[in-house]
């Protein structure tokens, strides 16, 4: 059986070893006596509160085949299908919901891991140019920039192309952008392309961080970061995520962490969706209104903040014929499905998506939309260990300083 994980906003996992959970689920269903036949009347608005609490033991990692190495943050940016979602279905990006006229003069940041731990150092700006084919960059003024001439894109794989070549080529000269005092791009990022979402040729870009840890992690890249006040649809992307220095930890690094998670986290800006009206599968990003990376107001701060819960359980009715598993379980994690959804997508029957999926607050069916409200702890000496209980409050939207 996998372990619980707690889900930070940039994507880290804080797993958890627990001996028990409980799942408290309440409607609130007022009653209304009938006088004199003694009868009562139930109004059910399907308003319903939720908190899980979860008892855990916090120990040292087993670190007998850990290589005690960093890893490098890195962001993706799918050109070829949207970030919209709404009634759970990803549409097709640039050639039908934004064509390449729309881009002209658009922007978007992203952050090296010097310039988000710096604070003083903005973001790299990307700027878009459809009256010309050719690039350039500059960093004067402290506002490292590149232009990238799109004349000429016709398809999103392309576009990626296009945006890869412009940004491995740039020198924001006389800007510092990397902690060894480089100027360059290619001192701060690697790019690569590959096939998107949709299968629109190699319309994904992935861009990584050169330099190694969880400073690395960000909340860029943000689209648009212009001054046009046109609110055009966002293409699909995920934010800096993955940096970290190895990945071993004793039991006080884990109680630090979660001191750090739910005693000082901010926000700083909105996740999740909410509305959803139309219903969704799993795989279909969840459905609804997605604020998810609409509101940033910071580009390293609230990286830390828990937006999910992903609690494994053993399920038969996902077992197939050919699940090779000794035990006769497959996994799957429980979710707490919300909106207009059919009986089927939201029981045992709909979880189709393995425990190991990676957590995804625009998809409702990747794990429990939510936060840490409440934590207990204590410390036995004896064994080392640290013991207590975590309460996690499930919600489909957050929004926060």
């Amino acid at each position: 059986m996998p372990k619980i994980r707690l889900v930070r906003k940039d994507g880290g996992l804080l797993t958890l070893d627990a001996t028990s959970f409980s799942l408290n689920i309440t409607r609130s269903v007022p009653v209304i006596p009938i006088p004199v036949l003694a009868e009562r009347m139930g109004i059910d608005t399907n308003t319903v509160a939720t908190d899980i609490q979860i008892d855990v033991i916090l120990v040292d990692d087993d670190c007998a085949a850990t290589e005690f190495q960093s890893r490098p943050a890195s962001c993706t940016i799918d050109f070829g299908a949207g970030a919209d979602t709404t009634g759970g279905v990803t549409q097709e990006w640039f050639g039908n919901t934004v064509e390449l006229a729309d881009l002209h003069n658009k922007s978007f940041n992203i952050s090296s891991l010097y310039q988000s731990s710096s604070r003083i150092i903005p973001p790299i700006r990307v700027l878009l140019n459809t009256g010309s084919s050719s690039h350039s960059s500059s960093g004067g003024g402290s506002n490292p920039t590149t232009t990238v001439g799109i004349q000429g894109v016709t398809n999103a794989a392309s576009l990626a192309g296009a945006i890869k070549t412009a940004l491995d080529a740039s020198n924001y000269s006389p800007t510092q952008v990397a902690t060894s005092g480089a100027t360059t791009f290619a001192s701060i990022f690697t790019t690569s392309v590959s096939a998107g979402k949709l299968a629109t040729g190699n319309s994904k870009l992935t861009i990584a961080q050169v330099e190694l840890g969880g400073n690395g992690n960000n909340s860029t890249p943000i689209f648009w970061t212009d001054d046009d006040n046109e609110d055009l649809p966002k293409p699909f992307h995920t934010s800096f995520k993955g940096g970290s220095a190895h990945n071993c930890k004793s039991a006080g690094d884990k109680l630090q962490d979660l001191i750090a998670y739910v005693g000082n986290a901010s926000l700083m800006g909105a996740v999740g969706s909410v509305f959803d009206l139309f219903g969704s599968e799993a795989g279909g990003e969840g459905g609804g209104f997605d604020l998810s990376g609409t509101y940033n107001m910071s580009g390293s701060l609230g990286t830390d903040y828990i937006v999910g819960l992903q609690l494994p359980y053993n399920s038969l009715v996902q077992k197939t014929a050919v699940d090779a598993v000794s035990d006769g379980y497959v996994t799957r994690n429980l979710l707490v499905i919300t909106g207009f959804n059919s009986a089927e997508s939201q029981s045992s029957g709909g979880n189709t998506l393995p425990s190991g999926v990676t957590f995804d607050v625009r998809d409702k069916f990747t794990g429990i939309r939510g936060t840490v409200v409440g934590m207990n702890m204590s410390y036995d000496a004896g064994n080392n260990i640290y013991e207590g209980t975590i309460t996690f409050q499930p919600l489909d939207f957050m929004v926060g300083l």
